[in-house]
């Protein structure tokens, strides 16, 4: 078994940072008021809110909370955040399928609307990546 460098401290810790971010916005999302919504996020996306379908909600929970265990998992040295990782970011491309195909949405939003999935999308891809490499080196066990 290797020592892992302070460089996959410093990730490991700033994965859990941005996942834990994540996690408190699928929480703001999912309790805030309609008021609260509107006054965030406007009126235009308080009124799509209601037609979010379920299975993009359930991929956005999937999404934050296997994104926080598999971040825990890289402080914790386990191979297992190499699938978790993976899981939450397959999860989190699904949850984006709506909001990009849905035209009101793309309205409501502009083009300010897809610079949160790409970054959600790179990151995770960096995840992935960076844990895998990880587990080849050993330092996943």
């Amino acid at each position: 078994m290797r020592k892992p460098s302070v460089l996959y401290w410093i990730l490991a810790v700033l994965f859990l940072l941005w996942n834990l971010i994540g996690c408190y916005f699928y929480w703001i999302d999912q309790t805030m008021s309609d008021a609260a919504y509107a006054s965030t996020y406007g009126h235009a996306l308080t009124a799509l809110r209601d037609q979010y379908p379920v299975w993009a909600t359930s991929a956005y929970a999937i999404a934050v909370w296997s994104g926080l265990i598999a971040a825990i998992s890289m402080l914790l040295r386990k191979r297992w955040a190499v699938p978790l990782f993976s899981l939450s970011l397959i999860s989190a491309v699904i949850s984006f399928i709506w909001p990009v195909i849905n035209a009101e949405f793309r309205a409501a939003t502009g083009t300010e609307g897809f610079i949160m999935p790409v970054i959600v999308v790179l990151l995770g891809l960096l995840e992935v990546f960076y844990a895998r490499a990880q587990k080849a080196k050993r330092i996943l066990r």
